[in-house]
């Protein structure tokens, strides 16, 4: 029998929830949605590229069943960055139902703001939509899919806290505790774009709604990006960067790739042009170079390719988390949000991240 504080979360959230039907497990444009041919995919009518795994089409949006391994997950994560840098954050919620442990993170910065988090590790998973009801001690929250591949919305408030430097993310986060909430919805502008080598789709979109922190609100109206993955997901193995940004002249781009150096296991990524026109790139057309990093493992600036777009990286609102493994491995996991500024002068903001298993990036050039 729930508690009374775990009954009054699920009576304000559940109507946020719909039911997902059950179903076995997956393998392994125009700025309105649609999207245009290009040498690379065509859309399939439902909204996708065309080009991944996506076996069970849009019901691919909801849960699937977990895998024999330990570190089995499934996931959703959404970010959104103002075009002037002044707001940004990203919500994930990773599922381990083989742990019994649910992540949720609600990150919020801005540049010249301080970074505000909320991050548990701790929460159970039950089966079924009700795991996307994380909830315990006043914090809460909800995903729900509005409409498949189209429209997502996030809502979550709790106790978040304010931390001057975002480098103690990493020491244990100490700092102001002060009431969060948020309100977001993410509507696709793209094609949605299924990776080949694994089971997962990425969603270039616009964010609208609402963003309270410690009772000041921010209107949030500004492009974001979105994810959702499933399978076995060890943080804790490789280094990688995960890239997605939005120009001032319309265009948009995503990729990841991992960056051990002589050694390349995945780079999968696309662009959106601004009239449209969506183009996969190419494994030897995703760049990661130059990356420098201060002593803390936060990143300070690198040189990007993905497909044409060439773009250097500066980050303006770093947001990291700590992860550390059930068998104690850890991994340092630096998000940020960043500027972006091509060779022929457009500029844009969006978020990078990368992950920094045990030695890493003790290989790559520091500040």
């Amino acid at each position: 029998t729930p508690s009374a504080a775990r009954a009054s979360v699920l009576a304000r959230f559940t109507p946020l929830i719909q039911t997902h039907p059950r179903r076995s497990r997956a393998s392994g444009g125009q700025r309105d949605g649609g999207c245009r041919g290009s040498a690379h995919a065509q859309c399939a009518d439902d909204g996708t590229s065309g080009l991944g795994p996506l076996a069970e089409g849009r019901a691919d949006e909801g849960r699937h069943p977990a895998g024999v391994e330990d570190l089995w997950g499934e996931s959703w994560y959404m970010d959104f960055a103002a075009m002037d840098a002044s707001y940004g954050g990203y919500v994930r919620l990773g599922l381990y139902p083989n742990l019994d442990r649910t992540w949720l993170w609600v990150h919020l910065t801005g540049e010249d703001r301080p970074l505000v988090l909320i991050r548990d590790h701790d929460l159970r998973c039950p089966e079924g939509d009700e795991g996307l009801l994380p909830s315990r001690d006043g914090l809460c929250a909800a995903i729900r899919v509005e409409e498949p591949f189209d429209r997502f919305r996030v809502v979550a408030e709790g106790t978040g806290v304010r931390l001057d430097d975002p480098a103690d993310a990493f020491r244990g986060e100490a700092g102001e505790a002060v009431p969060v909430s948020v309100d977001l919805v993410w509507e696709r502008r793209g094609p949605v774009f299924p990776y080949q080598m694994t089971t997962r789709y990425e969603i270039t979109s616009h964010v609208t709604g609402t963003v309270t922190i410690d009772g000041e609100t921010t209107v949030v109206d500004c492009p974001g990006q979105r994810d959702h993955s499933w399978g076995v997901r060890d943080w804790w193995q490789f280094p990688w960067n995960w890239t997605a940004g939005h120009l001032d002249d319309g265009t948009s781009f995503h990729a990841a790739r991992s960056i051990i150096p002589q050694l390349e296991l995945f780079a999968t990524g696309y662009t959106i042009a601004p009239d449209g026109t969506f183009a996969e790139a190419a494994g030897d057309e995703i760049v990661v170079a130059e990356v420098v990093t201060d002593p803390e493992t936060l990143p300070v600036s690198s040189r990007q390719r993905i497909g044409d777009v060439e773009f250097t990286s500066r980050p303006v609102g770093h947001a990291p988390v700590l992860l550390v493994a059930p068998d104690g491995r850890v991994a340092r996991f630096p998000r940020a949000m960043c500027r972006y500024e091509t060779p022929d002068g457009r500029r844009g903001t969006g978020w990078t991240e990368y992950n920094w298993p045990e030695g890493w990036p003790d290989l790559l050039h520091r500040a």
